[in-house]
């Protein structure tokens, strides 16, 4: 499975590049109609090769691999238009440029070594997780790091703040509801689904929590960071993520789980200690806009 995993690896590469290039074209659509066509042949490719051939794991990570290349081809197929502002069409007159590519990587290493560690510690608490017998592990992300790049690249900084704060309202408005909505759905879902008097009763606790705290904490901690990314002040937002995922989403519900033995919520203990602290200092970092006096370009 590895062994074909590593082998799209590529594929993904240049589907990514190609869907930024039609992306800053104000091309969104077409990028995300590629991966809805991709992601159903990765699933009809899976019942055929799992179920009819009886590939096994072989054949499941063969469908990936196939839906991964079609993506790929389809978006530079797409750059090869006439029609576009940006063409890639003679591909071995490609050279590297190096001052731009430290540029980038200025920002990308940092960025890459956050995400790669709040993955990491959300498998180092899988374990604790799994004791318990449920995983509550969930992820979201918003892109505004092209819309903030964009306005910082023509020099108005005003206006970066102002779409930082339209977006966080509108990412509020949208999580409210979808919180309120699973809310809503909890109960018949345990109770169709057959869970047990206890389980049930705790599950419908957690998710209260959760439609509790979330809206009020999770935006700030999340939302801002992608504009300061974008501003190039990406080591504070690294450092606050490191040091706010392994004090408290790992450190925290670690030792309330196993040492304190609060069972399930120790977990969302850690989960709200975790976004509560980043929303403070992102908060504080956001209205003393030290993140406008750094400078990508």
């Amino acid at each position: 499975y590895f062994f074909f995993s590593a082998m799209s690896y590529p594929f993904i590469a240049l589907y990514d590049d190609g869907a930024c290039i039609l992306r800053a074209q104000e091309n969104s659509k077409l990028p995300m109609q590629i991966s809805f066509i991709a992601n159903g042949i990765n699933v009809v490719l899976n019942l055929v090769f799992v179920w009819i051939f009886h590939f096994g794991v072989a054949g499941s990570s063969a469908a990936t691999m196939i839906a991964r290349a079609f993506a790929m081809i389809a978006v530079l197929y797409k750059l090869r238009s006439p029609n576009m502002k940006v063409q890639l069409r003679d591909y071995f007159s490609i050279r590297p440029e190096w001052k731009e590519i430290k540029r980038i990587l200025h920002i990308g290493i940092p960025s890459g070594i956050e995400n790669g560690m709040f993955q990491f510690g959300k498998l180092a608490i899988q374990s604790t997780v799994s004791l318990m017998g449920t995983a509550a592990i969930a992820a979201l992300g918003i892109g505004l790091m092209t819309v903030v790049g964009e306005c910082l690249g023509a020099g108005e900084k005003e206006e970066a703040v102002y779409y930082i704060k339209k977006i966080s309202i509108a990412a509020e408005v949208v999580l409210i509801i979808t919180c309120l909505l699973m809310f809503g759905l909890t109960y018949p879902i345990t109770y169709f689904g057959g869970m047990e008097p206890e389980s049930a009763k705790l599950c419908i606790f957690m998710v209260t929590c959760i439609t509790i705290v979330k809206p009020i904490v999770w935006i700030m901690a999340f939302i801002p960071p992608y504009g300061f990314r974008a501003a190039g002040d990406v080591k504070f937002t690294m450092t606050t993520s490191m040091l706010c995922m392994w004090l408290c989403r790992v450190v925290l519900a670690m030792v309330l789980a196993r040492v304190f033995h609060m069972g399930p919520i120790a977990v969302w203990i850690g989960m709200f200690t975790d976004w509560t602290i980043r929303a403070i200092i992102y908060t504080v970092r956001f209205r003393n806009r030290k993140w406008l006096a750094h400078q990508v370009i």
